[in-house]
């Protein structure tokens, strides 16, 4: 049952419903107390999740935090830890808070090969391309979320590499990225996502006309 606050939930906030995504968290609000690490844990990652998609980051960061602590005991494999892994790094980015977000991603580079799941290599090579600016890795992420076969984070990868190529004024090498990210959330209903396609892409110019 607790991977209803992952998967579902996930969904919901991609498809902008919200509302829907709160109303399935309230039926786990007995966990918030609960001594059980994975139960507690999968509430709070979960928690972070809705916070960072309602825009209160310090909070998602805060339960981030909490939940992130459960990696001591379940591993990096744990669901819920990689929820809260990405929510914490998503609420520092919009923080401001960059040696929060290199904390985040050096402990995820520097974790023993054992304890490493590779969605979250994946999501290393991402927001280590955020913070340097760096399209090479974003290549590299977006090798890894294909030979994974996880189309959404893809196509988030696909549209955060245009947004630096479109910063570089590289527009003809972005239009291709804008529109596979653009058929992969329509195809998922990721109205949230592709909100933020559009507004990537100047109105009139030659890209929209390619999407």
């Amino acid at each position: 049952m607790l991977s209803l606050l992952q998967g579902p939930l996930e969904i919901y906030i991609a498809r902008g419903q919200v509302e829907e995504a709160r109303r399935l968290h309230s039926l786990f609000a007995h966990l918030e107390g609960s001594t059980d690490v994975q139960d507690r844990s999968s509430y709070l990652a979960a928690r972070a999740t809705l916070n960072v998609a309602e825009g209160r980051f310090a909070e998602a960061l805060a339960d981030a935090d909490d939940a992130m602590a459960a990696a001591s005991t379940l591993g990096f494999a744990a669901q819920a830890v990689k929820q809260a892994i990405v929510a914490g790094m998503e609420a520092a980015t919009a923080l401001g808070d960059t040696a929060k977000v290199e904390e985040l991603v050096s402990s995820l580079e520097e974790a023993p090969p054992a304890r490493r799941a590779p969605f979250l290599e994946g999501q290393a090579l991402r927001f280590r391309a955020r913070l340097a600016a760096d399209e090479a890795g974003y290549n590299a992420a977006d090798s890894l979320f294909r030979e994974l076969g996880l189309p959404f984070w893809l196509a988030v990868v696909l549209l955060e590499r245009a947004e630096l190529l479109m910063v570089q004024d590289r527009a003809g090498d972005a239009e291709p990225l804008l529109a596979e990210a653009r058929e992969i959330f329509e195809r998922l209903d990721a109205t949230v996502w592709l909100e933020r396609v559009a507004r990537v892409v100047p109105i009139g110019s030659d890209t929209v006309s390619a999407l």
